[in-house]
C-alpha cells in the first residue's frame, strides 16, 4: 500500500521549493509583481519584448555609468566606472538568461506537476474517500438488518463495494505512476543547478576581467598623478586681498534671473524597495534629474539620489 503521507510530502515540497526558488531569482515581491503585470500587459498588446525583473545589478550598472559620464574630467576614474557599468550590465544579461532557463527547465515542470499530477491524485483520493463512506454506510445498514431479517447483500451494496474498489485501484495506480517519475524529477533539479552554475561562472569570468581592467586603470592613474598630495607645485597662485582697494566688487549670491530647476512635488508617500530607489513623503519637493522611462524618474531629495515612480508625483518644472 502506497504511503499517502509520501504524496503529501511531495505536494508540500513542490509548493515550498517553487516559492523559495522564485524568491531566490526575484527577491523583491513588489518589483516582481510590477514586472509580471507589465509582462501581462505587453502580452495582451502583442509585444514580445517583455520587461525583465529589475535586478539590483541593473541599478548598480546604471549608477556606475551615470557617474562615469559625470566624472568625465577624471579620465581614469571615469573609464573605470564605465567599465564597471558595462560589466554589471553583462551580469544582468546573464542573470536574466539564467532566470529564463530556470523557469522553463525547473519551475515549469514543477507547476505542471502541481496542476496536473498532484491535482489528479488529490481528486482521486477524495473520490476514494467518498466511495468508502458510501460503502461503509451500505455495509452498516446490511449488518443491522442481518440481526432482524437475515438480509443478504443487495445490488446497492455490491455496487457501492465495486465502486469503492475501482476508485481505490485507480488512485493507487496514479500514485504509483507518479512515484515512478523520480528520474524526471531529478532531471528538472539538474536543469536548475546547471542554469545557476552557468550564471555564476559567467559572473566570475566578467568580474575577473573587470578586476584586470581596474588594476590597469589604477596603475595608469598612479603614473599620471600630476603632483603629490601636499605639494604646492602646480597649484594656481591665489591673488592677495587689498582691503583698501576700490575696485573690489561683490557678486550677488544669486543672479536675478535664475533658471528654474526641473522639480516635482510628491502626491503620496513612497518607500524605497531597493538601495537605488528614493523614499519621500507627501508634499516633498524633489529635484528631477532624468526620466528613465514612462514609469520611473531619477531624482534627488536632501542630497540623496534615487529612482521613484512617475505616478507618485506631479511635475512643477519639467525636464528640458
Amino acid at each position: 500500500m502506497i504511503c499517502l503521507g509520501l504524496i503529501d510530502s511531495y505536494k508540500a515540497y513542490y509548493e515550498n521549493i517553487q516559492r523559495r526558488v522564485i524568491d531566490c531569482l526575484e527577491p523583491n515581491p513588489n518589483a516582481r509583481k510590477r514586472a509580471w503585470a507589465s509582462a501581462a500587459v505587453q502580452k495582451i498588446q502583442g509585444n514580445t519584448n517583455t520587461e525583465n525583473y529589475p535586478h539590483a545589478e541593473k541599478f548598480l550598472s546604471d549608477c556606475f555609468l551615470e557617474y562615469g559620464r559625470q566624472l568625465s574630467r577624471q579620465q581614469d576614474l571615469s573609464l573605470a566606472l564605465i567599465r564597471c557599468g558595462e560589466a554589471y550590465s553583462r551580469i544582468v544579461d546573464s542573470k536574466n538568461q539564467s532566470v529564463d532557463e530556470t523557469k522553463s527547465g525547473y519551475l515549469k515542470p514543477i507547476s505542471e506537476t502541481l496542476n496536473q499530477d498532484i491535482r489528479e491524485i488529490t481528486m482521486l483520493r477524495k473520490k476514494v474517500e467518498n466511495k468508502r463512506l458510501t460503502f461503509d454506510h451500505r455495509k452498516n445498514v446490511l449488518e443491522r438488518n442481518a440481526f432482524t431479517t437475515n438480509a443478504q447483500p443487495d445490488q446497492a451494496f455490491e455496487e457501492s463495494k465495486n465502486q469503492y474498489e475501482e476508485a481505490l485501484t485507480t488512485s493507487t495506480k496514479a500514485m504509483s505512476n507518479f512515484l515512478d517519475s523520480e528520474v524526471e524529477q531529478i532531471e528538472a533539479l539538474f536543469n536548475f543547478v546547471t542554469a545557476q552554475l552557468s550564471f555564476y561562472q559567467d559572473a566570475a569570468r566578467i568580474l575577473s576581467d573587470l578586476r584586470g581592467e581596474l588594476q590597469m586603470r589604477r596603475d595608469h592613474a598612479r603614473q599620471n598623478t600630476p603632483y603629490p598630495v601636499g605639494s604646492k607645485q602646480g597649484l594656481p597662485d591665489i591673488p592677495s586681498f587689498d582691503p583698501e582697494s576700490t575696485n573690489l566688487q561683490l557678486k550677488p549670491k544669486y543672479d536675478n534671473q535664475v533658471k528654474q530647476t526641473p522639480a516635482c512635488v510628491a502626491l503620496y508617500d513612497f518607500d524605497a524597495e531597493s538601495p537605488f530607489e528614493l523614499s519621500f513623503h507627501e508634499g516633498d519637493v524633489l529635484k528631477l534629474i532624468e526620466q528613465v522611462d514612462d514609469n520611473w524618474y531619477l531624482g534627488e531629495l536632501n542630497g540623496q539620489e534615487g529612482h521613484f515612480p512617475t505616478n507618485y508625483v506631479r511635475v512643477l518644472c519639467p525636464l528640458p
